[in-house]
């Protein structure tokens, strides 16, 4: 066989060895079994830290979900939910009382209400021998309550809700004035009130917004007295706000490890605390557990994905142990919103170092859940560890449409004990060898080539040579 031909079926046999590894499916290494504690037509199954340590791909995109025949079972990635925000609207009655038109001339409104204090209350009433107020009141007087008989609990009111026996439609301005005392008063603002007919039904603005801070009695001045409405009743206005947590984080805690020596010195840290997590996770919170005694340490916290990136500032703090007359005092935990596997704690060097033996951190981390549909011959299990797979998760909007209207009949389960799977290992190794010996073909078709070369040179010099003779 002539040097050409040889090289040339080197190289159509090392291509047909690539070819037929690629054309191999990859095996996934690792499995858990599913166990389901509580059936439904769709199970959803809380990932644990450990699956997010097995998985090889970003985006857990090697994770697989198979029945006990090995076949693949339809699943998706369902994300925690933030946090829902919750409104409410707490009403109390106010009192009302009518204000006497301002005397001509004069720049103080006469007031048919007087204050008595009997021990710590104090009680409104109104003034002895006050008339009768005869036509349209210049305004109102709204006496909120006491605000020391409030709840503690109980936020102050933001707004004042009004309500009229007339007329059907009008446009009333006002400015608002408060008072704590009926004595001194101060501005609170200005707006206006009005309704509207309308053919799909009355359109009103009822609402007087209140000062942040406000005083108990609020006096309410009409612009125009003859176009104001005829108020029969006020309510303070409440609005309650709070945070419901809908998937509650998955609270874990790191002691800490070696750092792997540094490639750059200058990401070096002498005296830093270097964590470990195991896999790639989604913080939500961070808290350093520092030894008994009275301890402060100014931090700065560090992160990174990767051992052979650099370190990535996420924030500073100042951690803190305090114990004082039996009371002991902990600085709150800090809130992150990062994705990091490699975590690093930098003491301010002026503040001393902390001893990595004796300070774990608590992390409180946002986990994902795997969503499988029911179906196929149970028992189920999860496969997770394979570099090569391609994705497997559906879109969560392909798997359940009515994505809301079916949570709530969620199955439940959890994952049992991992497991290597010997065929996997066997492929992985197998693989190895084969990646070892395409290099050593890669190799021998280059030498061949260059080979082939060298002799087709050779001839055509040689054949040049013959005529020149």
């Amino acid at each position: 066989m002539r040097p050409r031909e040889f090289a040339l079926a080197l190289a159509g046999a090392a291509l047909a060895f690539v070819a037929a590894a690629a054309d191999e499916e990859p095996l996934l290494r690792h499995r858990a079994d599913i166990v389901v504690e509580r059936p439904g037509a769709f199970v959803q199954l809380p990932l644990p830290v450990a699956a997010y340590a097995r998985t090889q791909q970003p985006g857990l995109a090697d994770l697989r979900v198979v029945d006990a025949r090995g076949a693949n079972v339809p699943f998706a990635l369902l994300a925690p939910r933030p946090d829902e925000e919750l409104r409410r609207e707490r009403l109390r009655e106010a009192a009302l009382y009518p204000l006497p038109p301002r005397p001509p001339g004069s720049t103080a409104w006469p007031l048919p209400l007087e204050l008595t204090v009997e021990g710590e209350r104090i009680r409104v009433t109104r003034r002895p021998g006050a008339p009768a107020l005869a036509g349209v009141p210049a305004g109102w007087v709204i006496d909120l309550g006491d605000p020391a008989a409030r709840p503690a609990d109980e936020p102050a009111p933001q707004a004042l809700e009004l309500q009229w026996s007339g007329p059907a439609e009008f446009s009333a301005a006002y400015r608002l004035e408060q008072s704590a005392d009926l004595r001194s008063w101060q501005p609170a603002g200005a707006g206006q009130l009005l309704a509207l007919a309308a053919p799909g039904g009355a359109l009103t603005q009822p609402r007087v917004p209140l000062p942040a801070a406000p005083a108990r009695f609020q006096r309410l001045v009409w612009s125009d007295p003859a176009a104001a409405p005829a108020l029969s009743g006020a309510h303070g206005v409440r609005v309650e706000q709070r945070s419901r947590v809908l998937d509650e984080p998955v609270e874990i805690e790191v002691a800490a490890s070696p750092e792997p020596p540094a490639p750059d010195s200058k990401q070096a840290a002498p005296g830093a605390l270097h964590y470990d997590l195991g896999a790639v996770l989604p913080l939500v919170q961070l808290e350093l557990q520092l030894p008994a005694g009275t301890q402060v340490a100014p931090v700065h916290v560090q992160a990174r994905e990767r051992s052979d990136q650099p370190w990535q500032g996420l924030a500073g703090a100042v951690a803190y142990r305090i114990e004082r007359d039996g009371v002991l005092s902990r600085s709150p935990p800090l809130a992150l919103q990062a994705r990091a596997r490699y975590l690093r704690i930098v003491p301010d060097p002026r503040a001393g170092t902390l001893d990595p033996a004796r300070v774990p951190i608590r992390l409180r981390v946002q986990l994902s859940s795997v969503l499988f549909a029911a179906q196929g011959e149970p028992p189920y299990a999860l496969l997770a560890g394979s570099a090569q797979v391609r994705p497997g998760a559906l879109p969560l909007a392909t798997l359940v449409p009515a994505l809301d209207d079916e949570r709530a009949r969620f199955g439940r389960a959890r994952l049992g004990d991992w497991q290597e799977s010997e065929a996997a290992l066997r492929q992985a190794e197998a693989g190895e060898r084969r990646e070892a010996l395409r290099r050593w073909l890669l190799w021998a078709v280059l030498l061949a080539g260059v080979g082939g070369l060298g002799w087709m040179v050779w001839r055509l010099a040689r054949g040049a040579a013959k005529p020149a003779q």
